[in-house]
């Protein structure tokens, strides 16, 4: 039994997402709908959407995360996690210090790699507006969610960042701030796991930062497990190439994006 937050929240959050993402699958993987909103305007060549920072920065943070979920479920919940372990035939119960030493560094470095991507998006690039939600954002959840379930044909064209990934970048640094606090916490004062598992409890303070701890972090959890499978639909292949390259072509813009927003944060650029 986990030391932490319920089992129910944790694993349901994530139960609850998986489903959800089952159903979008069933219904959009290989038959995603067209946009039915007209394009207003042209573009030609290949366009740079992300540099050099941008991807360094996602995909650290991909390995970075990784290695910190690794850490954190099998500290979480190491009885559930020994098949795992054994299988790799790695130590779990008698190494808890080394895999909270490994969890603290990676989730610096996540943190160090935030901040690296606040600063370059708000300073460098300025896109604090695009990451922004809007009405706009609101009226494109609401047609999509029709067509989603009703079916119906109606179907809006997106910005560079959906209401999605907008929701889950101004997520990433509440969730890293909680995380952050109670984990600073618990490794400086309330250390469960140098002690005894009946005595967790004990040296758990009444605000419970454990449990907090636990909840954004399986929140945090289901949402980059959602971002990895939007990522990875076909649909979406031409943003995913354009993480590892940089680069998207007009034509791709065109099928389902609006322009407006590409051609204001890349009009000091020439095509390629």
């Amino acid at each position: 039994m986990p030391h932490g937050a319920p089992e129910l929240l944790t694993y349901g959050t994530l139960i609850v997402f998986t489903l959800g993402l089952i159903f979008h699958w069933s219904r959009r993987a290989f038959r995603h709908p067209v946009p039915t909103e007209p394009i207003s305007g042209e573009i030609k060549g290949n366009f740079m959407v992300f540099d050099k920072v941008q991807r360094t920065f996602h995909w650290a943070t991909t390995v970075s995360f990784v290695i910190v979920t690794f850490t954190g479920i099998a500290l979480y919940d190491p009885f559930a996690f020994e098949p795992i372990t054994d299988l790799l035939g790695i130590p779990l119960h008698t190494t808890f210090p080394t895999y909270v030493f490994v969890h603290v560094v990676f989730s610096g470095a996540l943190a160090i790699l935030l901040i690296i991507h606040i600063i370059w998006d708000v300073g460098k690039l300025k896109g604090t507006r695009s990451m922004l939600p809007t009405k706009s954002d609101f009226r494109d959840v609401i047609v999509r969610a029709k067509s989603l379930l009703q079916g119906t044909e109606e179907y809006p064209r997106i910005n560079k960042y959906d209401s999605f990934m907008k929701n889950f970048h101004l997520y990433l640094p509440i969730a890293f701030i909680v995380l952050a606090i109670t984990g600073v916490y618990q490794f400086l004062y309330a250390p469960w796991w140098v002690v005894p598992i009946e005595r967790h409890f004990e040296i758990e303070p009444p605000w419970r930062p454990t449990v907090l701890h636990d909840l954004f972090g399986f929140l945090l959890i289901a949402l980059v497990f959602g971002h990895t499978y939007f990522s990875i639909l076909p649909v979406n292949r031409s943003i995913f190439n354009a993480m590892l390259s940089g680069k998207i072509s007009a034509e791709e813009i065109m099928k389902k994006y609006r322009l407006q927003e590409f051609i204001n944060r890349i009009k000091k650029q020439r095509p390629k």
